[in-house]
């Protein structure tokens, strides 16, 4: 905030800068203007047809007259860019500064300035083609150096500049940082409030589902504090971390849409009922869609199923082509599965599922399913003897490293 705030000063005395010294620069240029069509006020004939003392003349009038800059270098140019007139009153050695020195076609009808540093003195050019109508005269070009009365105005708008930064940085400091920083503080709060509010949703709609469909909760925050475990394990970045809790907890959600006489069988299902029971992943993914929160979690949905082999619905896709949250979020769906009681089935024991998982190999991404059987004794022992209010508690702390909550 307070670099913002410096900045927003530097640019804003930057800006009185730029101002003040444009308008001193105008006013220069408007007078070096004047004083070069004051020399041909009453002419109507090309410059290389006036006597060269008239030229002098003006030189001599200007430099005793023009009180605010000394006039150092004053060319005219005939119709046909010769230089027919040169005075140089003290620009020694001018040819080793060609490349700094405006210059411009004397054919050209655009006038143009110039502002430089030399020596420790300013100068000032202006390039000016003279037309009288549409009749083309000739070019004047002046260079002069500034007077004490030109420099003590940069300088004062220098100072202008630097006040209205300090006064700026005084005023985001004492008065605007507080409160812009209090309206920071009250924003986040309320951010990390909205997302403890969305987690809460999601925890409610996936608990709900896992309580229709086996009576307990539990699963869904085994498979989440399982799947976290997992990923750590294998370095996923914070994207794909929220992207399984998120997948996690909804992966199941297309379930509400299964008639209770199929998700609750307590036999094995038709091939007509399997087919209506998994639908259950497009159902879940059309409730997901377009709700921008939620986007990332469809992955773990639609794909959670599939299987490295290709024998997995409802694409039949395999291996890398699985999306890697999807192939960590089914080692562990696979296995909880097998150790939670469900209408149709017994629970089994964590040594007997690790059995089935190696047997299943095929199915499963064989560096998930490696790292999984390394930490699967620690973890699974960790989720089953947990209860329910200890393991949503050490969820929610492995959640809160990748929410701001």
């Amino acid at each position: 905030m307070m670099i913002s705030g410096v900045l927003l000063s530097v640019f804003w005395g930057w800006l009185v800068y730029v101002y003040q010294t444009n308008q001193v620069e105008k006013e220069l240029f408007f007078q070096l203007k004047k004083a070069s069509q004051r020399l041909i006020k009453e002419k109507t004939v090309p410059f290389e047809k006036i006597d060269n003392f008239e030229f002098e003349h003006f030189v001599d009038f200007y430099i005793h007259q023009l009180a605010d800059f000394r006039m150092v270098i004053l060319d005219i140019y005939s119709i046909n860019g010769q230089r027919i007139f040169h005075f140089n009153n003290g620009f020694k050695n001018l040819e080793k500064y060609k490349g700094i020195l405006l210059t411009q076609s004397p054919h050209s009808k655009d006038y143009k300035y110039n502002i430089f540093k030399l020596g420790g003195e300013i100068y000032f050019q202006t390039f000016n083609p003279i037309y009288k109508g549409e009749q083309h005269l000739g070019a004047i070009n002046i260079i002069v150096a500034v007077g004490k009365q030109i420099v003590h105005q940069f300088r004062k708008a220098m100072i202008v500049a630097i006040l209205h930064a300090i006064g700026t940085i005084s005023t985001m400091t004492l008065v605007l940082f507080p409160l812009i920083y209090s309206s920071y503080k009250k924003l986040q709060h309320n951010q990390s409030e909205l997302t403890k509010s969305h987690l809460q949703t999601i925890k409610a709609l996936g608990n709900a589902i896992a309580e229709r469909d086996s009576d307990t909760d539990a699963h869904n925050y085994r498979v989440t504090y399982l799947s976290l475990g997992l990923a750590e394990r294998l370095n996923l970045s914070d994207r794909f971390m929220r992207s399984l809790v998120k997948g996690a907890f909804l992966h199941d959600i297309g379930k509400i849409g299964i008639r209770d006489n199929i998700l609750l069988k307590t036999s094995s299902l038709s091939n007509e009922e399997m087919a209506i029971m998994k639908t259950h992943v497009e159902q879940g993914v059309k409730i997901i869609n377009n709700i921008p929160w939620l986007e990332d979690s469809i992955d773990v949905i639609r794909f959670h199923h599939e299987r490295y082999d290709g024998s997995g619905y409802p694409s039949g896709i395999r291996g890398e082509q699985i999306p890697i949250v999807a192939r960590i979020f089914a080692v562990v769906d696979v296995f909880d599965a097998l150790i939670s009681k469900r209408p149709y089935k017994q629970a089994i024991s964590c040594n007997d599922a690790i059995e089935i998982l190696k047997q299943d190999h095929l199915k499963f991404d064989p560096l998930v399913l490696s790292i999984f059987l390394e930490i699967s004794k620690s973890q699974c022992n960790n989720a089953i003897t947990m209860e329910k209010e200890e393991l949503e508690m050490h969820l929610t702390k492995k959640i809160s490293n990748y929410f701001d909550v």
